[in-house]
């Protein structure tokens, strides 16, 4: 069973309207995005982000992409935590000042071989699900930020891109 029919499957029995799609999106199969009003991106391959975001761009589609910067320093995790926004009215962000790599992703042994790699995920999907909630009026934001850091290290959120 593929990965997306599984999840499909499991939250089907709390969600109506999941339409899975056992493909790989790419230039030539965009258009099994039609009819999303907003979109998650959660993908390792910077290149494979390319004609997604291009897609959702071009058809006006609210998304958030998020990623991670991790590594291994005398046996322990370093690094950041980033959950990027892009709608309509604000997209600049995002190639102007390089928020979401478009390069080919390098092998991380960090990334993949750490069990501690689960929380940090869980965590920048928390924080992407904050931040999609806040935009659509469930939480106050005040700053209306496009791009948020979270610093491992020192446990800290670091704001940028803000409206205004």
């Amino acid at each position: 069973m593929k990965k997306v029919d599984y999840y499909a499957s499991e939250y089907g029995q709390i969600r109506h309207h999941i339409i899975p799609h056992p493909v790989c999106v790419d230039s030539e199969n965009a258009e099994v995005l039609d009819g999303t009003d907003f979109v998650f991106i959660c993908i390792d391959s910077g290149a494979a982000k390319i004609p997604i975001i291009e897609w959702l761009e071009a058809n006006g589609v609210p998304f958030i992409d998020v990623g991670m910067g991790i590594e291994l320093v005398e046996n322990q995790l370093r690094g950041l935590l980033r959950v990027t926004l892009s709608t309509a009215e604000k997209r600049e962000h995002v190639r102007d000042k390089n928020r979401i790599a478009f390069g080919d992703a390098r092998v991380d042994d960090a990334y993949s071989k750490n069990i501690q790699i689960s929380e940090l995920n869980a965590l920048n999907a928390v924080l992407a699900v904050i931040k999609w909630k806040k935009l659509f009026g469930f939480y106050c934001d005040t700053d209306h930020e496009h791009n948020t850091l979270y610093m491992i290290d020192g446990n800290e959120l670091i704001n940028e891109d803000k409206d205004g």
